[in-house]
């Protein structure tokens, strides 16, 4: 046989193949592949068009609401699922239980993002303005599929056969807008601006009895595997998380390390149904995980094919010039406490074991941490956990030893290196005056758990400082994405 026999062959082959993958039993096709069929135009009518199997924007800002017969175009329990393409700086988006508007954005209904732009934060697969999705991982000019799939209160969102939102709606659920709730009608297909550049193709619904439970039905998205070691977050923390996201604030944690039984896939599905968007690292350093370049570029490579941000926390103070500058730029960040400081000898001492140190005159002793704090905060890091961290034995001395001048030189240094200051799920650090000053300040906050065992832990005490000083959107750190 010729090689250009087997090679129509083979395309025939996989063009069958694709066709099945998509006609599926119980499946409905909602688009015919060469026209507009079944669909009506928002604003301008003349922006959308079938070219190629594909709906494809191609102008003014214009909504295209699915307007056919399947269902009288009227959903509540179903799957959905298609392709997309993204092209260039694109801002699109997938509406459902929406209803048609000829104006503006529709007016009800929830939108999944499907979005390269930088003008929008959120990236694809995001619930927009309730969920967020910072992490850019799906490549331009490539199809990409997507699932979505909604049952009584809980919907979920599949892209590229990766979980990233399994969101149970809680009752009374903060909004800006009201109409953003969970009740019933029709998709709708967005062109945000003249400079979005998708396209649609192969969608198909299936159909689920209104009477289905919260994430009942058969099968399909709801495959989040062993969620044991999550823990089971309450309405308060849900309606908390639906908070900050009708107010655009970013709630991730750069602060997840892959260890006690902790793995990317575990980020992932906490990421997925806590909305808290997840960074994952580990220790780099001599006598440390990552002690070499080879194990942290296994550890990137383990990371990086997944939309998470990626870091480090460094603990020697020569990390810069230890780490191979190729991999530096392969991470997203690198983070770092003052909680190792060398004695008089260069000796590091582990301040939290009291054992390895003495400390006999507290001003003393603060003056050498001081100095190690204004080294680390220096240094090319993005983020320092634990700011103003104090061992046990003179934590009692906070408000002698942290002055307002020495907060103040720590805040201004952090300012001008562009370096974030943490809040931590389960530390006291930093005091309500820091956060105050550096506030006022123009300084970056993150959040963290420091996670040492696989547990979502409790993070209270960060959304309490978060409402407490008013932090939003411009407060918190929100690092450019990488497509992976």
């Amino acid at each position: 046989m010729k090689t250009s026999q087997r090679l129509f062959i083979g395309i025939a082959c996989y063009v069958i193949l694709a066709a099945s993958v998509w006609a599926e039993e119980n499946w409905t096709s909602l688009f015919d592949g060469k026209s507009l069929d079944g669909w009506k135009a928002s604003e301008s009518q003349t922006t959308w068009s079938a070219v190629d199997g594909a709906l494809v924007p191609n102008g003014a800002r214009s909504h295209l609401f699915y307007d056919g017969d399947v269902a009288d175009h009227h959903f509540k329990n179903f799957e959905l699922k298609l392709q997309f393409k993204l092209e260039g700086k694109s801002n699109s988006g997938l509406f459902f239980h929406t209803e048609f508007s000829d104006a503006g954005s529709p007016p009800k209904g929830y939108e999944v993002q499907i979005n390269s732009s930088d003008k929008e934060t959120r990236k694809t697969g995001s619930l927009f303005a309730v969920r967020g999705i910072y992490v850019d991982f799906v490549k331009n000019e490539t199809w990409a599929d997507l699932r979505l799939k909604v049952t009584g209160r809980r919907i979920q969102v599949k892209v590229n056969g990766v979980l990233l939102a399994d969101y149970v709606e809680p009752e009374n659920a903060p909004r800006t807008r009201k109409g953003r709730i969970l009740s019933s009608g029709t998709f709708a297909l967005q062109a945000h601006d003249p400079e979005t550049h998708v396209a649609y193709r192969n969608i198909a619904v299936k159909i689920l009895p209104d009477s289905v439970a919260d994430g009942g039905g058969d099968g399909g998205v709801d495959d989040g595997g062993d969620t044991s070691y999550l823990f089971d977050p309450s309405a308060d923390f849900a309606r908390q998380i639906d908070a900050f996201g009708s107010r655009n604030v970013p709630i991730i944690d750069y602060h997840i390390h892959l260890r006690g039984g902790m793995t990317v896939e575990k980020a992932l599905i906490s990421q997925a149904k806590t909305g808290v968007q997840a960074g994952v690292l580990e220790n780099a350093g001599a006598d440390w995980p990552l002690s070499d370049n080879e194990k942290i570029r296994k550890f990137i490579e383990t990371a990086e094919p997944h939309p998470l941000y990626i870091g480090l926390q460094v603990n020697d103070r020569d990390w810069f010039s230890a780490i191979s500058p190729d991999l530096l730029k392969r991470l997203d960040y690198i983070l770092a406490d003052t909680m190792i400081m060398n004695d008089e000898n260069g000796k590091p001492q582990k301040l939290w074991l009291e054992d390895q140190y003495k400390i006999d005159d507290a001003n003393q002793w603060f003056d050498r941490y001081f100095a190690h704090c204004m080294t680390v905060i220096n240094e090319p890091i993005t983020i320092m956990a634990n700011p103003t961290y104090l061992p046990t034995r003179v934590a009692d001395k906070y408000d002698e030893l942290w002055t307002e001048e020495r907060m103040t030189l720590l805040i201004d240094a952090a300012v001008k290196n562009n370096v974030a200051f943490e809040i931590q799920a389960g530390s006291a650090f930093p005091s309500d005056k820091f956060i105050e000053i550096a506030k006022a300040k123009r300084a970056k906050f993150t959040i963290g758990r420091n996670n040492h065992f696989d547990k979502m832990i409790d993070l209270t005490n960060c959304f309490e400082k978060l409402q407490k000083h008013q932090l939003a959107e411009k407060d918190m750190l929100l690092l450019p994405t990488k497509t992976r």
